[in-house]
């Protein structure tokens, strides 16, 4: 018995060395991505050549894409290989190159490398973002008539109290919110998807990938159900565990073991992209509860899997749920930072970028130092991979510039913030000249950061040339990627306009803010939830700026145009207020008209609305100069005992208000007297 043990430890030791100085074979195939899956036969790829740098001679593949290379190496070592596709493949590129980038030697699954033509890759990423953009926005569409229906219906019985009449103002709001985000979410989702190759998957995922792609996103989870995949999860723990059991029996692995070992990561890999694909499904179909349960399902199967913790930290960040998000931001950091000994600068940039949008977090909740620290951080990493990458780096680099920029804007640091604007825009400028569509928009996002910052401290001159260069930028670019560019350049026209209000220039002003108001008007056609303010926003500035010529019938205008839209989408949300505001300013206006009885209707509709005395100062100027002195008398009388602000009555604005209206020449020749009479009243 005791010879028996001595054998085996020899044995074992015996093998472990031949595996630390023999040369170890790593096996792979080579194929067209997505070949069997689209035509039903597996395109092989010949006379591709593949190296390991410094570990063993060039291979080439044979006719069935196959190929063997004898590396010089340990067990378990980490090694990279390339792939150089030649001849008829010459034009095409590896699509799992950062697979192939991190493999582990003695591996007995062969490596899967495939390939496809140049530019495909884009143009099936285009085709799945297009589709899903389409789809997404009939959903919402349809989602969108169904609630406000219901909606409709709860007003007319006056049931504001149903629990359903809050959840579903919630979800609407929650609808504009999410057709904002999409395109970019999308994007982000198809850019990873698309580098799957759906040959190496079973029918079932496939089938389901296939629904995202289309933009069939019920049907995804019809393919991908839970019981199964809970199973699938038990039987890759059942190897788990069969492996850690035949480890404690031998000091090497058995080969059946390694085998269980590689079956058993497989199956778990192939769980994971089923709980992702099924996450950023639900994330598409703005369900949060599930987006988050199947994300940390995904994130349960491989806890280290720090690729999976960013996308959900930057998930529950869109959510704007803060606290979960830093949480895996800083759990994500500490697994960046272990790998600086093995992989110091693919360390470093991830480290900088989980940095970055950490600052970006607390800057949002308002912890200014965190951020501060955060952002000076990532632009120490930046700068130092930039000295040996320039021109892959700078552009992080100025990013965060820019954000520190803003920043210390938000903190009246205007020093500071124009120093980190300055070099963030010289460093675009540089960027542009080389890459101009890359870069050009990202530029005209630095001057209009600076242009604000002049305009805060009234340095008009600089700020106007700033937003003078970003708004030509805007116009080049804006025809090639309008969703994107329009609400930018809208926001550059509005920032001129007040501007050129600051400096008295008028004509300009309303050139301007006409110019936004139509974008801005466009725009909340498609989402009134984001920009119905703005448009609302910029007819009130227009309509003042009018008064403020004089010219009233302008005035009248474009409040009546703020009217309509209120009105338009009251139903969609609570405008009761605003809409009784706009009616007593437009009374105020129709007076300065001399539109008497127009001011009356309009004063009348405010009150009904919302009983202000502001309306009821209008009213009864209206009243009075229609020659309906008792009626006047009365809601004058009432003014007069109504406190205002700082415990004084409407006595004082009530004669102001004569002023202006004399002033104007508004107050008609034979009303002169009884305005005397009033005055004299409001004076006892």
């Amino acid at each position: 018995m005791v010879m028996r043990k001595k054998v085996i430890g020899f044995i074992a030791v015996f093998i472990s060395f031949c595996f630390l100085h023999a040369q170890i074979p790593l096996k792979g195939v080579v194929t067209v991505q997505n070949s069997r899956t689209n035509t039903g036969k597996t395109e092989f790829v010949s006379h591709a050549q593949i190296e390991c740098l410094q570990k063993a001679q060039p291979k080439i593949s044979d006719s069935e894409g196959k190929f063997t290379l004898e590396i010089q190496g340990k067990l378990n070592e980490q090694i990279a290989i390339s792939v150089t596709p030649k001849g008829k493949y010459e034009n095409y590129v590896v699509v799992n190159e950062k697979e192939i980038k991190d493999l582990t030697l003695g591996r007995l699954t062969p490596v899967s490398i495939f390939i496809c033509p140049e530019g495909e890759l884009t143009q099936r990423q285009a085709e799945m973002v297009g589709i899903n953009m389409r789809k997404l926005e009939e959903r919402f569409e349809k989602d969108k008539k169904r609630m406000l229906k219901e909606l409709e219906e709860l007003k007319s019985k006056n049931d504001f109290l149903n629990s359903r009449y809050e959840i579903i103002n919630d979800s609407l709001s929650l609808i504009s919110k999410s057709i904002d985000n999409a395109l970019e979410q999308i994007k982000e989702y198809a850019k990873k998807m698309v580098l799957e190759n759906l040959d190496d998957r079973d029918d079932i995922y496939v089938k389901a990938y296939q629904c995202f792609s289309r933009g069939e996103l019920d049907s995804v989870s019809y393919y991908l159900k839970d019981d199964e995949l809970y199973k699938k999860h038990q039987k890759a723990l059942q190897w788990q565990k069969e492996v850690r059991k035949e480890k404690e029996l031998a000091s090497i692995l058995t080969e059946s073991a390694r085998q269980k070992e590689e079956n058993s990561a497989n199956s778990l890999q192939e769980l994971l992209k089923e709980y992702l694909l099924l996450a950023r499904t639900f994330d598409m179909k703005c369900d949060y509860e599930k987006t988050k349960d199947y994300y940390e399902k995904a994130i349960n199967v491989d806890t280290a899997n720090v690729e999976i913790l960013f996308e959900f930290a930057n998930y529950v960040h869109k959510i704007k749920e803060y606290a979960n998000a830093e949480k895996y931001y800083r759990k994500c950091l500490q697994l960046f930072r272990a790998l600086e000994t093995t992989t110091p600068k693919a360390a470093l940039a991830d480290i900088a970028a989980t940095l970055n949008n950490l600052a970006n977090l607390h800057h949002n909740i308002q912890e200014y130092q965190n951020a501060s620290d955060e952002y000076k951080e990532a632009l120490e990493i930046y700068r130092i991979l930039a000295e040996d990458n320039r021109e892959f780096y700078l552009p992080y680099v100025a990013t965060i510039l820019n954000n520190m920029g803003v920043l210390h804007r938000s903190l009246k640091y205007f020093s500071k913030a124009l120093s980190e604007f300055e070099e963030a825009l010289a460093i675009r400028k540089e960027l542009s000249n080389i890459y101009p569509e890359e870069y050009l928009y990202d530029m005209a996002v630095v001057l209009n950061n600076l242009g604000t910052l002049h305009l805060s401290i009234k340095e008009y001159r600089k700020a106007s040339e700033e937003f003078g260069v970003a708004l030509e930028i805007y116009r080049k670019l804006v025809s090639d990627n309008p969703k994107t560019i329009l609400p930018d350049m809208a926001m550059i026209l509005y920032n001129l306009a007040i501007l050129h209000r600051a400096t008295g220039d008028y004509a300009n002003t309303l050139q301007e803010f006409d110019e936004a108001r139509k974008i801005y008007t466009g725009l909340a056609e498609e989402n009134p939830k984001m920009y119905l303010s703005n448009v609302l926003a910029t007819l009130n500035n227009l309509s003042n700026i009018s008064g403020q010529l004089k010219d009233y019938a302008a005035a009248v205008n474009y409040t009546n145009q703020g009217n309509e839209q209120l009105l338009k989408y009251q139903n969609e949300f609570d405008f009761i207020s605003k809409i009784a505001q706009n009616y007593s300013v437009l009374s105020w206006y129709y007076l300065l008209s001399k539109e008497f009885a127009l001011s009356e209707e309009s004063a009348r509709r405010s009150i009904e609305l919302n009983s202000s005395s502001l309306a009821k100062t209008n009213l009864a100027h209206a009243l009075l100069f229609q020659n309906r002195f008792s009626e006047a008398e009365m809601i004058y009388m009432e003014l007069s005992k109504t406190i205002h602000s700082k415990n004084e009555t409407f006595t004082k604005m009530l004669l102001e208000d004569f002023v202006t209206l004399e002033d104007e020449s508004v107050i008609p020749e034979e009303c002169q007297k009884d305005v005397e009479i009033i005055k004299t009243m409001l004076k006892e």
